[in-house]
């Protein structure tokens, strides 16, 4: 790295710093204040207090991210200018865009280790975030015994079971329906549904084919339903919410409810934002850069207004773009894209006119 892309970077890293400490520092102060008197109510005590903000942190730190590298380079770019560098930068022949790069470059770091941080810590900290705030009352895990238990799998299948026990994987008096055109072609029940090999084994029952009329019928003792791909863990599975899941396991998760039939709006729209948050960082900075640098000699006060602003814009078009997305008017991929993708393209056409 050149002497003047460390200089800049070391320019930008110490008010981004500062800032990412202050903004976390406002947010968790104000939702203290928030939550103090439900910690009173509820005898909370010190230790426990602190480690619920410990888990809250990850997700803390990745929410006000952007909000760091916009003022970080608000700050840093203003101070260029302030001292006289950005001109004595030009007068020698260095371009805007070898002042910039080395900030994009680091912005886009910056993003990479968010996104890192929003799939695999994040939701592991809000897992043990929620466990503080709400403790289970038993540590045996998920019920053993499941009643009435109905899943959509594919081919316009119906599984139902009356009864479920996950620990032996077996099903008690279950029904599988197939329909076609909303006409029941196809009914099977047994006494016990059974996992093994696999696949499900249906014991003592009979298969009823319903075509052009007539009814087929056939009672078996054992019946291997091939087609079934409803696992034991589809039975069983808890419903987490979508900010305790990893990138992987939210994209399993939307596979699974789609096949069962669920809507997946607000999921998919999640899935994408895990992604496009996170790069929020490097298309504020190539939004904030090229704007500071055409700011002439303005104050801290200005550029923390600016940033504030700027900030409320962006977010406010995250959350239009996610309100969207949940209701179908925009596509998932583009209700969380669609801020990057208008402040990113302010950004570099504000670049390409800026004077270098």
């Amino acid at each position: 790295m050149r002497i003047l892309s460390r200089y800049v970077v070391v320019q930008f890293a110490m008010p981004f710093g500062v800032s990412l400490l202050a903004f976390a520092v406002v947010f968790v102060v104000i939702d203290l204040v928030d939550r103090l008197s439900a910690f009173i109510d509820r005898e909370v005590g010190l230790g426990i207090i602190l480690s619920y903000y410990l888990c809250y942190l990850p997700y803390i730190v990745v929410l006000v991210l952007p909000m760091a590298v916009l003022l970080a380079g608000l700050f840093c770019m203003g101070g260029l200018i302030q001292r006289g560098e950005l001109l004595a930068m030009k007068s020698a022949g260095i371009s805007l865009y070898q002042v910039v790069i080395p900030l994009q470059m680091l912005a886009l770091g910056i993003s990479l280790l968010a996104a890192a941080m929003a799939d695999q810590v994040v939701p592991r900290a809000n897992r043990a975030r929620s466990e503080i705030e709400q403790p289970r009352q038993s540590a045996l895990g998920p019920q053993s015994i499941r009643v009435q238990v109905a899943l959509r799998d594919t081919g316009r299948r119906v599984l139902s079971m009356v009864e479920y026990d996950a620990t032996a994987m077996k099903g008690r008096q279950v029904v599988l329906d197939k329909h076609e055109g909303g006409v029941l072609t196809e009914r099977v029940r047994a006494e016990e549904a059974v996992w093994a090999a696999s696949e499900w084994h249906f014991m003592n029952g009979d298969r009823r084919v319903f075509s052009d009329g007539k009814e087929f019928y056939r009672a078996f003792r054992v019946w291997a339903a091939k087609d079934v791909t409803l696992t034991p863990e589809d039975l069983v599975r808890d419903v987490v919410p979508e900010d305790q899941m990893t990138y992987s396991e939210l994209a399993d998760f939307i596979h699974r409810k789609a096949r069962n039939g669920g809507q997946t709006l607000r999921e998919s729209v999640a899935l994408h934002m895990r992604l496009a948050f996170p790069f929020a960082n490097f298309i504020i900075a190539l939004f904030g850069l090229p704007l500071a640098s055409r700011m002439r000699r303005t104050g801290r006060p200005i550029q923390i207004g600016m940033c504030l602003l700027i900030c409320f814009a962006f977010y406010g078009c995250i959350q239009l773009g996610r309100a969207m997305g949940w209701n179908d008017v925009l596509s998932p991929a583009w209700s969380a894209w669609g801020a990057n993708a208008i402040f990113g393209a302010i950004g570099i056409v504000t670049l390409l006119t800026t004077r270098k």
